[in-house]
Parts: structure tokens; sequence; C-alpha cells
């Protein structure tokens, strides 16, 4: 059990709460916590098995592996980020959504997570192949959550929960979103999206507003239903470890900058339309490393010089629930 150092005040007429635990550290008010202790019982509710208490609760199966990014030099000097300026060495896990172990492949989820370890500085990652969240708020969290412990529990059928979820905007964009994404044969197939529209810093001093995707050299890639017919229920492992066989797997840093209608707060609006792409760098992944990472927490808010924090309703959310989540392992 990882230890959580607190200590709350009045500020404002607000209580609020100064965090430390688990690499998340921050201010925030005391509902926020309460908040997140909230969801992390709904996942746990959904997620949990007796037999075996330390896995995930959420992205339980993966894999993990090795690599490294490639600053685009040409595109660096413009950023006064260091960590772009030079190599670095790259943790990287493969996951589908959901708590089973023995979660089907066919499923449409990928995730990817990163650890970026400069000389002097990191920056973590959590990404799924969906361009937006099912939430823009605690309250769409919670009740996202919350339909799908009724449903388990038997309280609501699928129809009554699907009828509730078509009245929130939120939930009805992120259902349509899912339901465009391909069934990749491959994780190398795959784009990876921050969600959250972060802070560049960029070296005459201005800050560029973005989201960020990993976009894959080899091309996103969908299975017909006769691929997918052919296969079993684990195929992407073995698949990434033949990708790999013939050359590294590589992914575009891109930043994705919003138009002037894009909003730059709603998480769950996709970004519609031609729009500004910067390449960053270039992740490239060269070798298959085991299961020894399954069990990290990898937060979203460990973020280098240079990148400013999303300032949404969610982000701060989402570390707190990783980081309580974790607690409970």
């Amino acid at each position: 059990m990882q230890k959580r150092i607190s200590q709350t005040f009045v500020w404002n007429g607000l209580k609020v709460l100064v965090v430390v635990f688990l690499g998340f550290v921050g201010v925030l008010r005391a509902d926020v916590l309460d908040d997140a202790q909230e969801i992390v019982e709904y996942f746990y509710t959904l997620n949990a098995e007796e037999a075996n208490p330390h896995k995930k609760i959420n992205h339980a199966k993966g894999f993990c592996a090795i690599g490294e990014f490639i600053p685009n030099k040409e595109v660096a000097k413009d950023f006064a980020i260091p960590l772009l300026h030079n190599k670095s060495k790259v943790k990287v896990r493969f996951s589908l959504a959901g708590g089973n172990l023995k979660q089907s492949d066919k499923s449409k989820n990928r995730s990817l997570a990163l650890k970026i370890q400069g000389k002097n500085d990191s920056w973590e990652m959590a990404m799924t192949n969906a361009r937006i969240n099912f939430a823009t708020n605690a309250s769409e969290f919670k009740q996202f959550m919350r339909l799908q412990v009724q449903q388990k529990e038997g309280k609501i059928t699928q129809d009554e929960a699907d009828k509730q979820r078509a009245k929130v905007r939120s939930f009805a964009n992120f259902a349509k979103e899912v339901q465009s994404l391909p069934i990749t044969p491959s994780f190398a197939n795959s784009a990876y999206h921050s969600v959250h529209t972060f802070g560049f810093l960029q070296s005459n001093g201005d800050l560029l507003l973005a989201r960020f995707s990993f976009i894959p050299k080899a091309g996103i890639k969908g299975l017909s239903k006769e691929e997918l017919d052919g296969l079993n229920d684990e195929f992407l492992e073995s698949a990434f470890k033949k990708a790999l066989s013939k050359a590294p797997v590589e992914f575009d840093l891109t930043l994705v900058v919003p138009n002037k209608n894009d909003k730059i707060k709603d998480t769950a609006q996709v970004w519609e339309g031609a729009r500004e792409n910067i390449v960053l760098g270039t992740l490239k992944v060269s070798k298959f490393d085991g299961y020894g990472c399954n069990g990290e927490v990898f937060m979203p808010s460990n973020l280098p010089h240079g990148i400013q924090a999303p300032n949404d309703d969610i982000f701060e959310l989402r570390n707190l629930v990783y980081a309580l989540s974790a607690s409970k392992r």
C-alpha cells in the first residue's frame, strides 16, 4: 500500500487538499478527491477479482516494450522544451481497455502508455485510439461508470443503459467515435491520442495550445470480417513481435493544433477537418520487453519543463483516479 500524504486547508471559503501521492502532487478541492474515490470504487466493482487483487482494474491486459524518442530537430528549435532537443529512452506499454486479463484482442480499443526519460526530464502519457473521452467533467465520469455498474448488477438492461447514454452528448460522441474505429491487426497499426489540450512553450515565449497524437508510420489498418474470423482471441502480441522482427515499429509524435471553432476544454469533442499538424519527433520501438511494466502507473500529470498541464475539468481527476486505484493494488 502506497502512503498518501494530505493536508486540509480552507482557502477563499473553499475546502482544499494538498496531496502528495504516487507521483501525483497537487492542490485540489476536497470534492475532487471524493469524486475520484467514488470512481475508483466503481472500477473495482466492475473489474476486481478476489483471486488476483493486485492486477490493474483497467487496461489490465498488456505487454511492455523498449524504444527511444528521436526529436525532429528542425521543429525542436521552435520550442523551449529541453526534452525535445535530444534522444531519450522510452518505456512502452501496449494494452486493451477493461479489467479482464483474458480480454479478446478482437475488441476495438488499443492503448499506449509511455515514459520518456530524458537526461534531466521525463514525460509520461496514457492514451487510447479514441480521439476523445467519454466525459468532460466528474459528474459525467461518475454517471458513465454508474451505468456500467447498474448493468452488471442487473438493475438496468442494456437497452435502458443505452437510452440513458444517448441523452448525454459526451457519451453519444464517444460511442460514435468508438463505432468508427477499425479493429486493427497490430498495435503498430493504431494511432493514439492525448484527448486533452496541453500548452507547449515556444522559443519566442508564446504558448501553443494543442492536442497530440502518435501516428503509426505503418499506417492505420483495419481487419476485414474474413480476416477477423480467421483469428483467435490472442493475436496482438504475436503480431507485434513479428513486426519487430522485421524493423522497429515507429510512430510520429504529432501536435494537433486547434482551429478557431474547436473547444479547448471539451474532451468529448472531435476536432474535425483540416488543421495544422506539427511533427515533434519519432517514437521508435525496437524491443519486446515482457510484462514487467504491467504493474506500473503511467501518470499523465508527469510533464517535462516547457509543457503545461491541460486546463479542463477532467485531467486532474483522471490522474487522481490512476493514483488512488494503484494504491489499492
